[in-house]
């Protein structure tokens, strides 16, 4: 490969908009844990990405390999080459830079490494798909998080109430979560956040909410939460960074650039809504 060849990882993202949605899983998987979800057999990666082992083989065809060991091989030759992101330099660092003289910017430079591989993964048909389970008024968009996520959830609600109506921001304990599966229906859309370490109940009503044909968005990290097995869509960040605590700053950008997209369709009537929110407000 040359220099200035396109990476491996660039060509499964350039090419991603032709697969179908399982398809895409396994472009996902591969793009969030490259190099290392190729070190193992296809079997393998078909596990991680909860796809059978034909789909792997239709996908590694469509992004224009022979086979697993031809893309495998391909992205050997590259390692080869010493193509490192910016965020495994970083966590090359020697051991002197964790003082907290200089832990401030070490902080950032991670997160930015963060956001840029966010970045340079980025794929259209995800980006897309979400774009329409949470802007199309359908019916309903319920909004659910973790311990440590429900503040996004809350911050996606606050921001689509703004653009679209019947948007709630749902939570408490089993319970309570459980007596609003009977409000669900399949022209929903629940989008649930969940980070490692995963939690059972939040996974547990997702499955019954999927049971219930509801649309899953997942926001998720790069290891994935187990929805990922029957969500919709997938939307995963890295989220490491020097501190003892996972970041959510890279979700709450995927939050601020969906709601940037769906602010900016002409067709989600945000105008209208935004004209009859001022009304409203000018009454207090």
């Amino acid at each position: 490969m040359t220099k200035d060849a396109i990476s491996i990882r660039d060509q499964l993202i350039a090419r991603s908009g032709r697969l179908t949605r399982s398809e895409l899983k396994v472009v996902r998987v591969l793009v969030d844990n490259y190099p290392l979800a190729l070190t193992g057999s296809m079997s393998s990666l078909a596990r991680q990405a909860h796809v059978s082992d034909p789909t792997v083989m239709r996908a590694v065809s469509k992004l224009g390999f022979e086979n697993y060991q031809e893309l495998k091989a391909a992205m050997l030759e590259e390692l080869d080459e010493g193509r490192f992101s910016p965020l495994h330099m970083l966590r090359k660092k020697d051991a002197g830079s964790f003082r907290s003289d200089a832990l401030h910017n070490l902080f950032l430079e991670g997160i930015i490494a963060n956001l840029q591989a966010m970045h340079d993964g980025y794929l259209p048909p995800n980006f897309h798909a979400a774009i329409d389970l949470l802007g199309r008024r359908r019916r309903y968009v319920y909004c659910l998080g973790g311990r440590s996520s429900k503040h996004l959830a809350g911050l996606l609600q606050g921001h689509l109430i703004q653009a679209r109506p019947g948007v709630f921001h749902i939570g408490g304990g089993s319970a309570d979560l459980v007596d609003l599966l009977a409000d669900f229906s399949e022209n929903d859309t629940l989008a649930v956040f969940d980070y490692r370490r995963y939690q059972d109940d939040i996974i547990a009503f997702a499955r019954a909410a999927h049971e219930r044909g509801v649309r899953l968005l997942l926001f998720t990290d790069m290891w994935q939460s187990p929805i990922a097995a029957f969500a919709d869509v997938t939307l995963s960040a890295p989220i490491e960074t020097v501190s003892p605590f996972d970041t959510l700053i890279p979700g709450l950008a995927q939050i601020e650039a969906l709601f940037a997209a769906i602010m900016a369709d002409p067709e989600n009537r945000v105008r209208e809504r935004l004209e009859d929110i001022e009304t409203a407000r000018g009454k207090f």
